[in-house]
């Protein structure tokens, strides 16, 4: 199939269509197969990746999307601690979707991991504002100190 013809066109409401339909057929099934979206692949115009990133993060029927139900404060400050503990003990890439099943073990909410980093950029966002307005403040005390 021609991906670069569709590679920037958002998945249509009738491919959302074939998409449910066929994942409920799949989890019905017990899931015969392990490629799913591939075998999707085939029959609307976008590739695997495309199709999984919609499915996990806008279709799945479990997902409680933050939109209508915003994130609580005590799911903010989990989600904030947990991604800092795995960032001082791991150099590597935030494992969200195993934040993700996390959340859902301790709130009993599956949320949408696009959310969950949504929000942690955002907090990450206004923590490195905040850092340098601190540093600009000590800089600009400093100074004045200095010239009495």
């Amino acid at each position: 199939m021609n991906y670069k013809t569709e590679k920037f066109n958002r998945i249509n409401r009738a491919s959302e269509g074939i998409i449910l339909e066929y994942m409920k057929e799949w989890i019905d099934n017990g899931r015969p197969n392990r490629k799913p979206f591939a075998i999707l692949s085939t029959k609307i115009p976008h590739t695997p990746k495309q199709i999984c990133h919609h499915w996990t993060n806008k279709l799945d029927p479990r997902l409680c999307l933050s939109k209508k139900t915003p994130f609580s404060d005590n799911e903010k400050e989990y989600i904030f601690k947990w991604v800092k503990q795995h960032l001082k003990t791991s150099k590597k890439k935030v494992p969200w979707k195993v934040l993700q099943t996390k959340i859902l073990e301790e709130f009993g909410k599956f949320r949408a991991r696009n959310d969950i980093k949504n929000l942690w950029n955002l907090h990450r966002k206004k923590l490195d504002k905040q850092a340098k307005s601190l540093s600009s403040s000590l800089l600009l005390l400093s100074i004045y100190f200095m010239s009495q």
